[in-house]
This record gives C-alpha cells, structure tokens and sequence, in this order.
C-alpha cells in the first residue's frame, strides 16, 4: 500500500491518497471516491453518466464493462471509459 502526499503526474492535483488509481483497476464490491478525470476528454462526457469529483461510488460488478452504484443509480460504464476516470480512498487536499 501506498500512503502519503503526491503530485499526481497526469492530473497534476495534489492528494492525499491510499492506492490512487482509475476506475477500471477498482475491485467487485470495493467502494471509492471520484477524485479526478483526464483532462484530454470534456467534462461532458463524465457529466452525461452523472459522474462528477469527489463522488462516492461503489464498483458492483466488472463483467466487461465497470458496473458502478451511487446511491440509487447504477451506471454501466466501458472499460475504455473507465481507465479515464481516477479514483481513491484519499481525498483532494
């Protein structure tokens, strides 16, 4: 496990985190917070699944595509999709 502060590279925000990763490397059953997104896609595209930073959101399946909950909606999202949207157990400083 990684534990600390950072500079994330891509994203360039600092955090405090526990295992910063995308959504595409969370496991079933594992719940997360949305703290960022590749800054080379609109933020349209995230806003249309309803997903937005500092989200909780918990991965319920992973049969091809992430299968992710937010309280009472589940979203499909693709795997492609998916590598484009980072998640923690930390949060943004």
């Amino acid at each position: 496990m990684r534990f600390g502060f950072c500079l994330d590279k891509k994203f360039g925000l600092p955090y405090n985190f526990i295992e910063m990763r995308t959504l595409f490397d969370v496991k079933t059953g594992e719940t997360v917070k949305i703290t960022g997104f590749d800054p080379d896609v609109p933020k349209a595209a995230f806003l249309r699944f309803a997903l937005f930073e500092g989200q909780i959101i918990k991965c319920i399946a992973k049969p091809g595509p992430v299968v992710i909950k937010e309280r009472f909606q589940t979203i499909a999202i693709g795997k492609e999709f998916s590598k484009k949207i980072l998640v923690s157990k930390g949060h943004l400083l």
